[in-house]
């Protein structure tokens, strides 16, 4: 082999593995061409086959349309509208200023909240929280339908009996489930995802039941609802503390960024840093 043929040969080696180590070739243009390796941080692994191949035939089609629009301001824009030197400059020092204030602020901002703090903006902003779903408060037992005295277990779940949730709860781990957290909202679409509740309109069965004995299967579920709220209602206090806790939290960070930037530019000032002709 001639060193020519040999320069080729290792040349044309060494191309192969670098094309391979990029990936697959999807997609290519006017010269560019876009691996399949690109796309690792794009689609997640545990998405569906569906889902993969959707997010992969957005990702090149938009690669593709940056591409072709790439090319076109390459023939058409001039020198001076194709330097973008000064904005990107300027975009890169205001992403800079923006991070180290904001760093500053969340190490300088106190991120503990008075309950009564909470209440009053709760209390003073209550249009802001509009429930956009049902909620209900409730209590259920899924129990075997052949359980020993089970009328007799519903006549006292009827009457308020607590004192049978203990042996309701033992039949409920029979292949059954519950749940007795009184003092909680949760959403009424999750609860229908859990209990076979057919309705066509939850407001009207939200309204007309409160207790319920449902057969499903070989099992029973005993149901109280103990209260609700309807979608366009006002949220409760208790689901929205946290959304609160957030939005005191924002206004906390931008005072504090305000008076961070404030303070260093006057102590620059004060320790001749900076100075103005």
């Amino acid at each position: 082999m001639t060193k020519s043929l040999l320069y080729i040969f290792i040349l044309g080696a060494a191309t192969a593995c670098t094309k391979q180590e990029l990936g697959k070739v999807l997609a290519e243009a006017y010269g560019k061409q876009l691996f399949d390796t690109e796309l690792a941080m794009i689609v997640p692994e545990d998405a569906t086959v569906e889902d993969s191949v959707f997010l992969t035939k957005e990702y090149i089609n938009i690669w593709l349309s940056k591409q072709i629009l790439l090319h076109k301001a390459d023939k058409i824009l001039t020198a001076q509208e194709k330097d973008k030197t000064k904005q990107l400059e300027q975009y890169n020092i205001d992403l800079l200023t923006y991070e180290v204030l904001n760093k500053l602020a969340s190490q300088a901002v106190d991120t503990s909240y008075d309950e009564a703090e909470l209440r009053d903006y709760y209390d003073e902003h209550t249009a802001e929280f509009e429930l956009s779903q049902n909620i209900i408060k409730i209590i259920f037992f899924k129990i075997p339908n052949d359980a020993r005295d089970i009328d007799m277990l519903w006549s006292s779940f009827k009457a308020t009996d607590e004192s049978i949730y203990s042996t309701l709860k033992q039949l409920s781990t029979l292949g059954g489930n519950y749940y007795e957290d009184k003092n909680s909202w949760v959403f009424f679409d999750d609860i229908l995802k859990e209990i076979p509740i057919n309705t066509y309109n939850q407001e009207h069965y939200l309204n007309n039941n409160k207790l319920i004995r449902l057969p499903d299967g070989d099992f029973e579920y005993f149901i109280r609802i103990l209260d609700f709220r309807i979608r366009s209602s006002t949220s409760p206090f208790s689901i929205e503390k946290e959304n609160i806790k957030q939005l005191l939290g924002m206004k906390r960070q931008q005072k504090a960024v305000q008076s961070i930037e404030t303070k260093l530019v006057e102590e620059a000032y004060s320790n001749k840093e900076i100075k103005i002709f």
